[in-house]
């Protein structure tokens, strides 16, 4: 059985200083690649201290976050709000008994046949 292990889930210095470069007003006016070449002009330039700060800030933080919801109890599902059937549904729960020897298939198409017919009628 395998075992879950959040530490495979770190990410690397140079990863968490993009996360952090995020909302660098510096970058923002900048394309996608031209953002991507300054950044890494950036983390060339850092010195030892801060990518050592980097690397420790990079292995505390993990890229899984559990998402919090609401437990229901088992087999409890979620009460919606109760949609009033069509006019066509309360049709075919009236008349499907009419066709029960039918395969299935078959009793729908000749629901929807009957469905036709009634619809057709001028009604008074």
């Amino acid at each position: 059985m395998l075992r879950f292990v959040p530490r495979r889930l770190a990410i690397g210095a140079y990863s968490m200083f993009m996360i952090e470069q995020k909302n660098n007003p510096k970058l923002k006016g900048l394309s996608v690649a031209d953002r991507g070449k300054m950044t890494s002009k950036l983390y060339k330039a850092l010195s030892a201290n801060d990518k050592a700060a980097l690397d420790k800030r990079a292995a505390a933080y993990t890229s899984f976050r559990r998402a919090k919801t609401k437990s229901n109890a088992k087999g409890e599902k979620k009460k919606g709000a109760a949609r009033t059937p069509s006019v066509y549904a309360k049709f075919v729960k009236e008349n499907i008994g009419r066709f029960e020897k039918l395969p299935r298939l078959d009793r729908m198409k000749a629901v929807a046949k009957l469905w036709k017919q009634h619809t057709s009628r001028p009604s008074k």
